[in-house]
């Protein structure tokens, strides 16, 4: 993943990622910022934050992490560790991004996009459960799979083969499900959002293709 730049800046001397290992009780990791060109550069860590996957400008929690100043040799890469607790976050998909300030002048946000997704776990007892197929006709694509999970809904689907860059939104009733990560592959394609409530007995799918808006509604077992 890249970064974002905030200033004037190209911004291509640095690229800013974050990994991690979900534990438990927390997911701990470190922001990684490397060095794309042939210069040493000066990295100082402005902030980290937590944001949910399906809104990336919107922080939840800051991230502790250590904003001493250090330096990247040229390709290589330096490490800043963090550590998230679950304690305080609501169930849900979320992203850790940082700020980073190169050479004391341009300031970079990455990933770009969010990069990695960590979930925090929905009560078992409140999420709706069933592996559907239901091959339903929408706008010109085709919903073929969709799968009830404890953490997500995941559909399968294909576009209209005229409009490719065509999107999924699921709803329940008038309340739009987060939608934390999409596949943008041309002939089938994976639309993974937050879980469906137990109370829940039906999913509106809508395709929004262009100007064009479809939409069907799958009543749940």
């Amino acid at each position: 993943m890249g970064a974002r730049d905030l200033s004037d800046a190209p911004g291509r001397a640095v690229s800013v990622d974050t990994v991690f290992d979900r534990f438990p009780a927390s997911v701990r990791g470190a922001v990684v910022v490397r060095a794309l060109d042939r210069e040493p550069h000066q990295i100082r860590l402005v902030g980290a934050e937590v944001v949910p996957a399906h809104d990336l400008a919107r922080a939840v929690q800051a991230v502790a992490a250590d904003h001493a100043t250090v330096d990247v040799a040229p390709h290589r890469e330096v490490l800043i560790p963090f550590d998230v607790p679950f304690a305080g976050l609501d169930p849900g998909w979320y992203c850790v991004v940082a700020e980073v300030e190169v050479d004391g002048r341009s300031r970079l946000r990455g990933p770009d996009g969010g990069g990695k997704r960590f979930v925090v776990p929905w009560p078992s007892a409140e999420v709706r459960r069933a592996d559907l197929r239901p091959n339903l006709e929408v706008g010109g694509a085709l919903i073929e799979r969709v799968e009830l999970k404890s953490d997500r809904t995941a559909v399968r689907w294909r576009p209209p083969a005229d409009v490719p860059n065509a999107r999924l939104r699921l709803r329940l009733g008038s309340r739009r499900l987060p939608v934390v990560e999409e596949s943008e592959d041309r002939e089938v394609r994976s639309t993974v959002a937050h879980p469906v409530p137990k109370r829940a007995t039906r999913l509106d799918l809508e395709v929004a293709a262009g100007t064009r808006r479809a939409s069907a509604t799958l009543d749940l077992p």
